[in-house]
Parts: structure tokens; C-alpha cells; sequence
């Protein structure tokens, strides 16, 4: 067996237990949703259901990057809970810089996008969670969150969040392949 079979192996069978564990999840709640409900919606909900696909695969990515980079499992999975909290915090950093720069919260939650700094929206894909909740928002047609209302520039959309995302899961994947075949077994 060659290596790369090796990874591809374990990325694809992660991923497609992901895969179902969010269609057989989801998919059964959205079910019983669209019972009580229009099935309009069901569109929406399918994108949903691929974005948070999408996200776990990146972070499957990520972690069979970590385990074929770093000898002991522990510092593979410090790795892993690294970048994952690396994921959550970045937007409150970013907002911190925003806030320390001069940068008017009022401004950001009343939705004068034309005031911001065009570095404000690159946040969006430079974490993974924040991404996928930029772009199930745009899935859903929501400008609004607890009340606030966001408008995004132009180039944040549907289309261009999930190539990050997919830029995301797919160098990760490739640096396991070359680091996995460097690595004395």
C-alpha cells in the first residue's frame, strides 16, 4: 500500500463518516421541520447541510495534516485544539483591532460597511467557523443578528467563502501527502 493511499484512505473514510453523520443528522430534523412546515425552504437547508460538511472535512484535513507532521499523538492533538481555538478567538482579535485602530463598534453593528477598513472582511476567511457562519448566513438570505444588521462587501459571498474553505481543506490535505511521505515509519 503506498502512503498516499494511506492518507487519502483515512481523510476519505473521516470524512465520509462526517459526511453521514450530518446527513442522517440534519436530514432527519430537516424532515421533521418541513412537516410543520413549507418545503420552499429545503434548498437553504441543503446548503447548510453541505457547508457544515464542508466544515468538518476541513478540520479532518487539518487533523490528518497534524498526525502525519508531528511524531506523538499528543502534539498532534494539541495542534488540532490549537487551531481550533485559533478559529473561535480570531474574530474577537479582529474586533479588538478594529476597536483599537479607531474603529467605531456602532458603525459595525448599524451595518455603515462603507466606513470599514476593506482588512475588517478578511477576517471571514481566515477562521473556518466564522466562514462557515458568514457564509450560512448568506445560504439563508440573513443580514441580521440579535438585531443588528450586517451588510458585507461585494467580494464576501456564498461563492468566495466556500473557496476558502475548500483552499482550507484541500493544502492541509496536500502538505499530509508530502510530510507523510518524508516521515520514517
Amino acid at each position: 500500500m503506498k502512503r498516499i493511499e494511506v492518507v487519502l484512505g483515512k481523510f476519505l473514510g473521516l470524512s465520509s463518516v462526517v459526511a453521514s453523520s450530518v446527513i442522517i443528522g440534519f436530514g432527519s430534523a430537516g424532515v421533521i421541520i418541513s412537516l410543520a412546515t413549507d418545503w420552499s425552504e429545503w434548498k437553504d437547508y441543503g446548503i447548510f447541510m453541505l457547508l457544515t460538511i464542508l466544515l468538518g472535512v476541513l478540520y479532518i484535513s487539518l487533523s490528518v495534516c497534524f498526525s502525519s507532521l508531528m511524531k506523538k499523538r499528543s502534539t498532534a492533538l494539541g495542534a488540532g485544539v490549537l487551531i481550533f481555538f485559533w478559529g473561535m478567538i480570531i474574530g474577537s482579535i479582529w474586533l479588538g483591532i478594529y476597536a483599537a485602530t479607531g474603529g467605531s463598534l456602532t458603525e459595525l453593528y448599524t451595518g455603515s460597511v462603507d466606513k470599514f477598513p476593506s482588512w475588517f472582511w478578511h477576517e471571514i476567511f481566515l477562521s473556518p467557523q466564522d466562514g462557515n457562519q458568514a457564509a450560512t448566513m448568506l445560504a439563508f438570505g440573513q443580514k441580521e443578528i440579535m438585531g443588528f444588521t450586517f451588510e458585507m462587501p461585494h467580494w464576501v459571498n456564498l461563492k468566495n467563502i466556500v473557496l476558502a474553505q475548500l483552499i482550507w481543506t484541500a493544502v492541509p490535505l496536500l502538505l499530509s501527502i508530502y510530510f507523510f511521505r518524508r516521515r520514517d515509519i
